[in-house]
């Protein structure tokens, strides 16, 4: 049931950038029967640390078919210093036990769209497109335009890139706002997710943007879309707001 507590246990910690942990976790066998979620949707973890309650938000990364097919679920944690979730689960072993709420949120794709669809995300907040991937591959099968814009500091901060890159029917850029040098082949850009816009011929009258991530770039890229022409249901929104990790 969306919103409910189940018990989860940690499965696996992997680095996956130089600021990125994806951590999997595990529903205890009676309650991952019945939860399911859809792609672009997250979860809420809820942990105690000296006898305080910590509740921390993460997009789910991994799509809900493998979810089915390994029962963990996964997702990405951005690192900072000193935060208390970054804390813990730098050393978290395995089998460590907290609860988990959710699903939440409505950053979610319908089966059709009129014109093109443009998912932008800084850093974690890819993590609920890579979740999408099949969807997309089925959206662009029926015609629709798919472009990802993922947006990093540095080349070594980005995540997921590679899952991305193999799909052919889907255009990717990486935008890099601090790197000296870029990779053209690798479809990198200098600057930031909401530069792009430019290069993307919108239709202010069909196509849609998703945006997740940093507040900033968010309220950027709304005003950016505002003044080429598109409404605000062709414009939808998830905002990672900083806690304190």
């Amino acid at each position: 049931m969306p919103g409910s507590l189940l018990s989860a246990k940690l499965v696996n910690t992997e680095q996956i950038s130089s600021n990125t942990l994806q951590l999997s976790f595990e529903l205890v066998q009676d309650e991952r029967e019945c939860f399911t979620f859809i792609a672009g949707q997250f979860v809420q973890l809820q942990f105690e640390i000296d006898g305080k309650i910590y509740k921390r938000s993460y997009s789910i990364a991994n799509t809900p078919d493998d979810f089915k097919a390994t029962r963990q679920l996964e997702v990405a944690l951005s690192l900072v210093n000193g935060g208390v979730a970054s804390e813990l689960f730098k050393k978290a072993a395995p089998g460590t036990e907290l609860n988990i709420a959710g699903p939440f949120g409505a950053l979610t794709l319908p089966e059709t769209f009129p014109g093109q669809l443009i998912l932008a995300g800084t850093g974690t907040g890819i993590a609920p497109y890579r979740s999408m991937i099949p969807q997309l591959k089925a959206l662009t099968d029926k015609g629709t335009p798919v472009t990802v814009l993922m947006g990093f500091r540095y080349r070594e901060e980005s995540i997921y890139s590679d899952d991305f890159a193999q799909l052919s029917n889907i255009k990717h850029r990486t935008c890099l706002s601090r790197e000296s040098r870029l990779n053209t082949a690798e479809y990198e850009y200098a600057g930031h997710v909401q530069d792009q816009f430019d290069a993307l011929n919108l239709n202010p009258e069909e196509d849609v943007v998703y945006l997740c991530g940093n507040p900033c770039m968010i309220d950027d890229c709304v005003t950016i879309l505002r003044d080429r022409g598109l409404s605000p249901r062709q414009i939808k929104r998830e905002k990672y707001v900083y806690s304190g990790h």
